[in-house]
């Protein structure tokens, strides 16, 4: 995480309404009387600090006290973004903050059962398709299951015996492993949008510290400005941002 820059120290008493009113107003270039002025209750929900909203009736904007409040908000807009709607995200970032190895090995048991199961199935079924694919998995056929280790003059037609077990197991474990090389790429093609989401309820990522690098790279204007992505500073320090 990127170091950030000591915030200075806002001259107005973020406590007193009418002072905020007015400092917003000279920075929007609105007199006070058209604008009104109240607690935003559910940004202010978020624990960072009181948020402000000031509306003009046609525009509203948000205020918090300081840089270090709108990063703070921006944070836990963003965890609670993750833990409702990791989906937002893209794969590649959610990538970042799981860990992988855990992934794929609280992956690799169901997966390997259902191989097993569909191997076993389809070497009763169809011997010869099994040991295809065995082959298209690079190993090596067993002399009981290589025709060219079971030549005989009167037969032409040597039929591929039906698989053990612990063939089936190894084919499961190669296909299993294969599979799980990339565990998210798996996660999407079993669950599409929803991998995402899987992922996280699997594996679980440290979605404070996932909050944080995605405020520490887009900055907090972007998941709080949602009207057009930019936040403003008063002559004062006070921060604002238009919501609509």
């Amino acid at each position: 995480m990127a170091a950030r820059k000591k915030i200075k120290q806002t001259t107005v008493d973020f406590g007193d309404e009418d002072a905020v009113l007015e400092e917003v107003a000279r920075a929007l270039g609105e007199d006070p009387k058209d604008l009104e002025i109240e607690e935003d209750s559910g940004l202010t929900g978020f624990g960072a600090g009181t948020v402000y909203s000031i509306s003009s009736g046609r525009t509203e904007w948000q205020v918090v006290e300081n840089e270090d409040q709108e990063y703070k908000l921006a944070v836990a807009v963003v965890t609670q973004d993750l833990e409702e709607e990791p989906g937002n995200f893209t794969p590649s970032f959610i990538e970042q903050h799981i860990d992988k190895d855990k992934l794929r090995g609280a992956l690799h048991s169901d997966e390997l059962n259902s191989r097993i199961d569909e191997l076993s199935s389809e070497g009763s079924r169809d011997p010869d398709e099994f040991w295809d694919q065995w082959e298209r998995e690079g190993l090596e056929l067993p002399e009981h299951a290589d025709p060219d280790e079971n030549e005989d003059e009167d037969d032409e037609d040597f039929e591929k015996p039906e698989p053990t077990q612990s063939e089936v197991q190894e084919l499961a474990e190669k296909q299993t492993d294969e599979r799980l090389r990339d565990p998210m790429e798996f996660l999407e093609e079993v669950y599409g949008d929803e991998a995402t989401a899987r992922a996280i309820e699997i594996a679980g990522i440290d979605v404070e510290e996932a909050a944080e690098d995605a405020v520490d790279t887009d900055g907090p204007a972007n998941f709080l400005a949602r009207y057009d992505g930019r936040s403003h500073t008063t002559r004062s320090g006070l921060i604002y941002w238009r919501s609509k």
